[in-house]
């Protein structure tokens, strides 16, 4: 399987145009994308933190 990387500003445009398809308010759209991207933000830094707990620990 090939891996593709995306941009933020793709997955920004991505979510943004699905939350207005299912919401059809482009307010709405927009902060419901701006929700998701900062959740997903948050879910990276702390599995980056964990591994570098992680690398740190085994170095010990």
């Amino acid at each position: 399987m090939e891996n593709k990387q995306t941009t933020l500003g793709e997955l920004i445009s991505l979510f943004y145009e699905e939350y207005l398809s299912l919401y059809g308010d482009s307010e709405l759209a927009s902060v419901a994308t701006a929700a998701t991207i900062n959740e997903l933000l948050q879910e990276y830094e702390k599995k980056a933190a964990n591994t570098l707990m992680q690398v740190e620990a085994d170095a010990a």
